[in-house]
């Protein structure tokens, strides 16, 4: 019998639960029964989960009260339990089991899986045996019951590195995060199906040492790996880096790569790690710096500003730094791309907001030209919602947004213009407002023969009496002191939102009591369009206008401006010379073998800036003033104009420069009988 247990449980070929019955019937012949069955049993249930039997109504699933069972008694008595005449047993002739299935002859035991009662193996029959259980009989059971408790605890730990294998690939998949080892003894590489798919690899491909590292371009990349390989052998300094890849196909991509060595003897054997593709990570990480670059030096070239109106900007920089400190160790790729999402839209909000500031004093003087372009009358709501909703949350209020248009409804007007009225709005809401809500509702109707965009923005918030409103619309003013001092801002929010609306030809009303919160009406005319009745002009090709004959110099230190200067002036069909400041830009006018007879001169450069170049050039080169020059700046204030037209510049060009107004300074400058008023922003 011994000799039969050991060949069964020893025989690879057979699977789990064939080794499960082969115990099973072993135990029939053993203990000479007709019903074989392992248990499992949960509180006061009893399941059978194998069986032989000769009954057919005996099958895996079926379950019965313990208390109806015989292995009631074997879980009592803590050991194996075994009789051979049931009814000769006072005890067990009155007991449920013995009255429903009259099974006059029984052995169990119980099985033990990792320390904790699994249930039982039990053997049983309807007829009595000849002869009382031996304990030669009750050793076989706790064999076979101790046995099967083993394979049953190995059976359970396969299927969870089973599952831990398939969840680990799936999260390789997900993630784009593959493994990889080296074994330094036998000069051998491995890469899991994930790092052979990020190297682009052939099916046949197998990696050694040296072409393994030469997958790293070389230079910095491959000095880097290098070296960190070279010192982890050395020292066992494991490495974390992130650096540029170029794939079998010739594709160069970011990857992170992690590698950690093994010593054996003092001696490094075998270096393992991770390896992921971060590429998209990377490049909307580098586009997403680059973002918050530029919106940091707008705000420290204009800091004196930006300090009155820091409310309007602190939500989207919260937006853009809150998304970059959480893609740190994010490996989702689903979540990093929303928050990236997330944090573009913030990005872009808050170059807008930059740009709108620096235009206050145009919208304050009504000089203030809006924009024509079509737009997703819809898109604008949503992009509200995304943008505020966090901020809300993290005040523990609720922000409902209940935009509900004509499907695919697009308008023609500026929708920049337009979200900085309701960003304004929303914000001071959210502001102003300690618990409860802040609700926006906007609706399509028509007013006076036109279409506008009705926007109702409400909330739960402190209210405002009616001074406080009478003075809303003034800028800089907060109602008492006490608002400004709990709250901050600059007070110059809400003068915005009213001079826009003039500007779109829109009204603005607030109703409002102290304690009782606010509520803020706003319509703007809007010219609805169907979509395919809007036309985006994005390339204007050169007129019949020639300026061939126009020589023309552009200075300005940065690559970026020339690089689009002269993408403007190739769509003129206009070539030019270039320069990087004031000071080459004199040299080239000195070497030039024929004069220039326009110049596009940046105001703020190093070496010498366009001001004081401007000096020399119409002090020393402008004969009979025929070299025009025209200012191209970012700066529209009214010092700045004064001082370019102080030093004897012609024209004034405000960046982003656009195509049709170079086109008009060209032509002031080739046909002098156009004037000097049609050239934007001339004088």
């Amino acid at each position: 019998m011994l000799k039969k247990l050991h060949e069964l449980t020893s025989d690879e070929s057979l699977r789990f639960e064939q080794k499960i019955i082969a115990i099973l019937e072993l135990g029939l012949e053993k203990f000479q029964q007709q019903h074989a069955i392992v248990s499992l049993i949960s509180g006061d249930e009893y399941t059978i989960k194998y069986v032989v039997s000769s009954d057919p109504a005996l099958v895996p699933g079926l379950s019965f009260s313990l208390g109806q069972t015989y292995c009631w008694h074997t879980l009592q008595a803590n050991e194996a339990l075994a009789f051979s005449n049931a009814s000769q047993v006072p005890t067990i002739a009155t007991h449920p089991c013995y009255e429903t299935f009259l099974l006059e002859s029984y052995i169990g035991a119980r099985i033990v899986v990792m320390g904790e009662l699994y249930g039982t193996l039990n053997f049983s029959s309807p007829s009595a045996r000849n002869k009382p259980f031996s304990t030669d009989d009750t050793d076989f059971i706790n064999l076979f019951a101790q046995w099967i408790g083993v394979e049953i605890s190995r059976h359970i730990e396969q299927q969870k590195l089973k599952q831990r294998i398939e969840l680990q690939q799936q999260m390789e998949e997900m993630a784009l995060i593959g493994g990889w080892e080296v074994d330094l003894i036998n000069n051998k590489i491995y890469w899991s199906e994930q790092t052979r798919r990020i190297h682009e690899v052939p099916d046949d491909y197998e990696p050694d040492l040296v072409s393994a590292i030469e997958f790293y371009p070389e230079g910095e990349s491959r000095d880097t790996i290098s070296d960190a390989l070279a010192e982890a052998m050395a020292t066992g300094k494991p490495w974390s880096l992130e650096i540029l890849l170029r794939t079998y196909t010739g594709k160069v991509k970011w990857v992170a790569t992690q590698g950690r060595p093994e010593f054996r003897d003092g001696q490094c054997v075998r270096i393992f790690g991770a390896f992921q593709d971060i590429d998209t990570q990377m490049s909307l990480r580098h586009e997403l710096i680059e973002k918050r670059d530029e919106a940091e030096r707008l705000l420290k070239a204009r800091s004196a500003m930006i300090g009155k109106i820091s409310h309007e900007l602190r939500t989207p920089i919260n937006g853009i730094a809150g998304m970059l400190q959480t893609l740190k160790g994010e490996n989702n790729k689903d979540i990093i791309e929303s928050r990236v999402a997330i944090a573009m839209r913030s990005a872009d909000l808050l170059v807008r907001l930059v740009n709108d500031v620096l235009d206050y004093s145009k919208v304050e003087s009504g000089q203030l030209e809006l924009e024509e372009v079509p737009f997703s009358v819809r898109n604008i709501f949503d992009d509200l919602f995304y943008l505020y909703e966090p901020l809300a949350k993290k005040k523990g209020l609720t922000l409902n947004v209940d935009a509900q248009f004509p499907e695919g409804l697009r308008a023609l007007g500026d929708p920049g213009r337009m979200t900085q009225i309701y960003s304004n709005l929303i914000n001071n809401s959210v502001k102003f407002t300690e618990q409860g809500n802040v609700s926006l509702t906007a609706r399509i109707k028509e007013k006076a023969g036109r279409e506008v965009i009705a926007v109702t923005v409400t909330d739960t918030g402190i209210g405002m009496g009616k001074q406080a409103i009478e003075s809303l619309y003034q800028p800089f003013k907060q109602g008492h002191s006490g608002i400004s001092s709990k709250y901050g801002g600059s007070g110059l929010g809400f003068a915005i939102v009213k001079e826009l609306c003039d500007a779109f030809g829109g009204t603005v009303k607030v109703s409002s009591r102290e304690g009782q919160g606010t509520r803020i009406f706003v319509e703007l005319p809007i010219n609805a369009v169907n979509q395919e009745e809007v036309v985006q002009e994005d390339y204007i090709g050169p007129q019949n206008t020639s300026f061939e004959h126009v020589k023309l110099l552009v200075v300005d230190d940065n690559e970026i401006n020339r690089l689009v200067m002269e993408s403007l002036l190739s769509q003129l069909q206009v070539s030019a010379d270039y320069a990087v400041n004031g000071l080459e830009a004199l040299t080239c006018i000195e070497r030039a073998t024929e004069p220039y007879t326009l110049v596009f001169m940046d105001c703020e450069m190093p070496v010498m800036d366009g001001i004081e170049a401007t000096r020399v050039i119409k002090e020393t080169y402008s004969i009979d003033g025929k070299m025009f020059i025209v200012a191209m700046t970012a700066d529209t204030s009214d010092t700045n104009r004064q001082a370019c037209l102080k030093a004897g510049m012609d024209a004034f060009l405000t960046k982003p420069v656009k195509l049709e107004a170079l086109r008009s300074v060209l032509s002031e400058v080739a046909f002098p009988q156009i004037t000097a008023s049609a050239i934007p922003g001339a004088r």
